[in-house]
């Protein structure tokens, strides 16, 4: 290579370096994320007699079963934020609300969650079956449905079953709006749900 082609070179080099030095450099985006809180209820007296409960992790629909925060804006499609995110899957942030609410209501000697030691004689398997921001309405509302089976395990049989369905206005069009609508919803629910399920418990248990 001659000295005339060694320096264009290293001219063309130097203009691209400059070039990239200019380039705008990409932003970091930043992530929200949202809890679903239930406030900790009062515990009246426990019925030392009653029954041992068993709540079993909630089951989640396969689009659901994600931390990233779902909404609706057309019937037949799931869409998800792209900035903003729960602290967990819907699973593990409804858990902690059965428990407590089942806890508080007083009617069970004991609330257990799957790995517990102890013997159950009951069990509440759930199963959320939507958990998403609805824009189809005006202002868009937080919907949460939850299919809930109450099962004796001595006897096998399905004492109560029901699906719940809960909303709540969304105080702001925006993710932080709908997660204040999603707890407000929850916290609604939770004692329909105990009601409900404490109605069907056998009259003598063992």
């Amino acid at each position: 290579m001659n000295k005339a082609c060694s320096r264009s070179a290293i001219i063309i080099l130097a203009g691209l370096l400059q070039a990239c030095s200019v380039l705008p450099r990409p932003e970091t985006v930043a992530v929200e994320y949202f809890t679903l809180d239930v406030p900790v209820a009062l515990v009246v007296q426990v019925d030392t007699a009653g029954p041992t409960l068993l709540i079993a992790r909630p089951q989640v629909r396969a689009d659901l079963d994600t931390p990233r925060m779902t909404y609706r804006q057309q019937d037949y499609t799931l869409r998800y934020y792209a900035r903003s995110r729960w602290a967990d899957t819907p699973a593990h942030l409804l858990l902690p609300g059965l428990i407590e609410s089942f806890e508080a209501s007083g009617r069970f000697a004991a609330v257990l969650r799957a790995g517990s030691p102890a013997t159950p004689r009951l069990r509440l398997d759930t199963e959320v079956l939507e958990f998403s921001q609805d824009y189809r309405v005006q202002p868009s509302r937080f919907q949460i449905r939850l299919r809930a089976q109450l099962v004796d395990l001595n006897t096998r049989h399905i004492l109560a079953s029901r699906t719940f369905t809960m909303d709540r206005p969304a105080e702001a069009q925006t993710p932080y709006g709908g997660a204040q609508a999603a707890n407000a919803a929850w916290q609604a629910l939770l004692p329909e749900l105990v009601a409900f399920c404490t109605a069907a418990l056998p009259s003598a248990t063992p």
